[in-house]
This record gives C-alpha cells, sequence and structure tokens, in this order.
C-alpha cells in the first residue's frame, strides 16, 4: 500500500479513537496560516458533546525539541471551559520577538482538553487529557507566495543513489507522500530555502518519481510527476 494511503488510513484511525476518548472535541482545522500583515488569526473549536463541559489549555511550542527558546505569540484565552455543543474561537496574537521577514516560520500550536471528573468516588474511571498538536506558520508580509505557486519552483534530482530535493522558496512545502518507482520515500516538510538529501530505496532504478503537497487548506494535491 503507497505510503500516503497509510498516512491517511492511521490519521482516519487516530482521529476515530480521539473523537471516542474526547467524546467529541474538534479542531477546525489541520494548520493555522498567521498572515504577518494581520493583527491577529483564529481557530474555532467545537464540543460535540450533548451533555459534558471539557476544560481547555491552549499554547504554541518551538517546533523543534531542541528550541528552548520562548515562541513569541499568545493564544486568547489560554484556559476556558468549553460547554456542551458549543463553539469557541481561539484568537492566536503575535507578540514582541522577532522573526525572520524574508521567509516563513513553523511552530506548534497545542489545545488540551480536559474531561470533568464525572464520579470520584469510581475509582475504575480513566480520565484522559488528550494533547492536539497542529502546525501554526507564520507567514511575513513580504512572503506572497502560495503552495501551488511554489511547487513550480522545487527541484528533484538524483545523485548516486540518493534524491536531492530543493526549495528555493520562502515558505514551507508540506509533503504528502513521495515514491520512486513506486518505492516510498519518506519526507514530511521541507523548510524555506532548504535541500534534502534522502536516499532512494535499495534495487530501484530511479527513473520516475511522483509526489502530492498539501495546501493551505489541509487539501492533498493531485498526484505530480518526474522523470529523474
Amino acid at each position: 500500500m503507497p505510503m500516503y494511503l497509510l498516512r491517511l488510513f492511521f490519521a482516519v484511525t487516530l482521529i476515530t479513537q480521539i473523537s471516542m476518548a474526547t467524546a467529541g472535541i474538534v479542531v477546525g482545522g489541520t494548520r493555522v496560516i498567521f498572515y504577518g500583515d494581520k493583527p491577529d488569526t483564529t481557530i474555532s473549536i467545537f464540543n460535540k458533546e450533548t451533555n459534558l463541559p471539557y476544560l481547555l489549555q491552549t499554547w504554541v511550542d518551538p517546533f523543534n525539541k531542541e528550541d528552548k527558546s520562548k515562541p513569541p505569540f499568545s493564544v486568547i484565552p489560554p484556559v476556558s471551559r468549553i460547554e456542551p455543543q458549543q463553539e469557541k474561537i481561539l484568537r492566536i496574537l503575535k507578540t514582541a520577538g522577532e522573526l525572520p521577514k524574508d521567509r516563513e516560520s513553523v511552530f506548534w500550536l497545542n489545545v488540551k482538553n480536559i474531561p470533568p471528573s464525572i464520579d470520584k468516588k469510581n475509582t475504575n474511571v480513566l480520565e484522559i487529557a488528550i494533547k492536539t498538536r497542529i502546525k501554526l506558520f507564520w507567514r511575513p508580509a513580504a512572503v506572497k507566495i502560495i503552495p501551488e505557486q511554489a511547487i513550480k519552483n522545487v527541484k528533484w534530482s538524483r545523485q548516486g543513489n540518493n534524491l536531492i530535493v530543493e526549495n528555493p522558496n520562502p515558505i514551507h512545502i508540506n509533503v504528502m507522500s513521495v515514491t520512486v518507482d513506486d518505492k516510498d520515500v519518506s519526507l514530511n516538510m521541507i523548510h524555506p530555502f532548504e535541500t534534502l538529501t534522502l536516499p532512494i530505496p535499495a534495487g530501484v532504478a530511479g527513473k520516475s518519481l511522483v509526489w502530492r503537497f498539501i495546501n493551505d487548506y489541509g487539501a492533498i494535491s493531485q498526484p505530480l510527476k518526474k522523470n529523474l
């Protein structure tokens, strides 16, 4: 089974499991694009439960675990209660702190929903707090290109047993799948102005490449083909 189909299967399975565990907390998007010429951006949270409220905790983390700096964003409100069948709008604000103006930056937006204690006398009840993480992209005002345009500039080539991919764009390229001669190559995202060297699967001639990207709305593109 192609890698992108496996990813879709596991994503659907995970979403189903999370929905059952949280009784229906839904984050309204798979990513957030924060445009630098706007004062803020928003994302919706919906409680599908009919009789249970939840406590929400929201914050922004660096994209890389090794990065210990504090991201220049705040989420309003950082802690809140969401009632059954209620939609809550979270505001994300840019705070003090400089970010590159010539390229996009990426962070993690975290939404943790904590279920109420239904019966404190029942010690057999397992209460689980679920944390959802989605990518938060900061796109400076000077950066106008969108993924549908940027993918035309992405360069693929072969050097020996390696696949070389170059992203000359100031935005991230989010990748759904890459195959070389129908064999999967692991790649999730290419950072702005980044060049990556990826091993080609053993025993593959490496003549035909097919890949799909994900746009700003989380939609998956049609297959893009290239001869190497």
